[in-house]
C-alpha cells in the first residue's frame, strides 16, 4: 500500500545502477515517487530508468562521478533550476576492500575515501541548502554494519564507514531545526559482486562459502531503507546487525577475542581486489 507521505515526492539516489541503490530506486518508485538517478554507468542506469517508468514514475538520469566536486554541482544546479530542492536524498555509491590495513595502499586508501566520504560530503553540500531553504526534505547515508565492529581485513573501509555513521550522527542534529531528516543505513552481509573476487587458501574459500549462504539479497536492504524514509527513522539496521549493535556496547569482551580470532584466522590467506560495483559493493 502505498504511503501518501512519500507518494509524488522526487528523489535522487546515487550508485542508483545497481545493488542497493537500484533496489531502493525500485522500492521509491513503486511507492510513487519520481527518481533522479546517479551513476557513473550510463548503460545500467538507462536500463533503470526504462523500469521505473514502467512503474509509471518519472525517471531522470545523470551520468556523474560523485567523487568529482565539479560534476555533482553542474548535476545540482541543474536540478534546482528545473524542480527545486529534492524531498528524497539517497547517498548509496560505494566500494569495498579487503586487506590488512599496513598492506592497503595509499591509492586504495584515497579511492575508498573518495567513494564512501567524500561522494557524501559533497552531494550533502550540494543538495542540502536548498533542502534547508525549504524547510523539509530527507537525507540517506549508507554506512555499514562494520561502523559497529571493524572485522579484520576490512579496516579500510570501515574506517570509511565509520566516518559516515559519525558524519551522520552531526548531520541529524543539526538539520533538525530546519526540518530535515536524516537516516543512517546499517546493511550487514549483503549478496553483492564483490565476494566474487576474494581469492586465497582453503579457509578463505570456505568462509566466503558460509558468508554468501549466510548474506541477504539487496532487494532485503532495498526494502528496509523505504520503510525507514516513510517512518522517518534515524537508523535503520538490518537484522543480523542488531546483536551486534546491541551487545558490543554492553559486553564489549567477546569482540575483542573474535577480532583477534578472526585477524589470525586472515593472516596470510591471501587479499582481494577493491570492487568498484557502486551500492552493490557496499557492504
Amino acid at each position: 500500500m502505498k504511503q501518501r507521505g512519500i507518494a509524488g515526492q522526487r528523489a535522487l539516489v546515487t550508485g542508483a545502477a545497481s545493488g542497493i541503490g537500484r533496489t531502493t530506486t525500485l522500492g521509491l518508485a513503486r511507492e510513487g515517487v519520481d527518481l533522479i538517478l546517479a551513476d557513473i554507468r550510463g548503460e545500467a542506469m538507462g536500463q533503470l530508468a526504462r523500469e521505473v517508468e514502467a512503474l509509471g514514475v518519472e525517471a531522470h538520469t545523470f551520468c556523474v562521478d560523485v567523487t568529482d566536486w565539479e560534476q555533482v554541482k553542474n548535476m545540482a544546479d541543474t536540478v534546482h533550476a528545473r524542480w527545486g530542492a529534492v524531498d528524497i536524498l539517497v547517498n548509496s555509491a560505494g566500494i569495498a576492500h579487503v586487506s590488512n590495513l599496513v598492506d592497503t595502499s595509499l591509492q586504495d586508501w584515497q579511492r575508498l575515501l573518495d567513494v564512501n566520504l567524500w561522494s557524501i560530503i559533497h552531494m550533502v553540500k550540494a543538495f542540502a541548502p536548498d533542502m534547508i531553504e525549504s524547510k523539509s526534505g530527507h537525507i540517506v547515508n549508507i554506512a555499514s554494519g562494520q561502523a559497529f565492529f571493524a572485522v579484520p581485513t576490512w579496516g579500510s573501509y570501515a574506517c570509511t564507514k565509520f566516518a559516515v555513521d559519525g558524519f551522520s550522527e552531526a548531520l541529524r542534529y543539526e538539520l533538525f531545526w530546519d526540518g530535515v531528516q536524516v537516516t543512517t543505513v546499517f546493511p550487514g552481509i549483503v549478496r553483492t559482486p564483490f565476494y566474487d573476487s576474494i581469492t586465497g587458501r582453503l579457509r578463505v574459500r570456505l568462509a566466503m562459502k558460509l558468508i554468501l549462504a549466510t548474506a541477504s539479497k539487496p532487494e532485503t536492504m532495498g526494502r528496509l531503507i523505504v520503510v525507514g524514509i516513510k517512518k522517518k527513522k534515524k537508523y535503520v539496521i538490518q537484522g543480523t546487525m542488531w546483536p551486534i549493535y546491541l551487545f558490543k556496547r554492553l559486553i564489549p569482551w567477546p569482540f575483542e577475542a573474535a577480532g583477534r580470532v578472526l585477524a589470525w584466522f586472515w593472516k596470510g590467506q591471501g587479499e582481494s581486489s577493491p570492487c568498484e560495483e557502486g551500492a552493490a559493493c557496499s557492504t
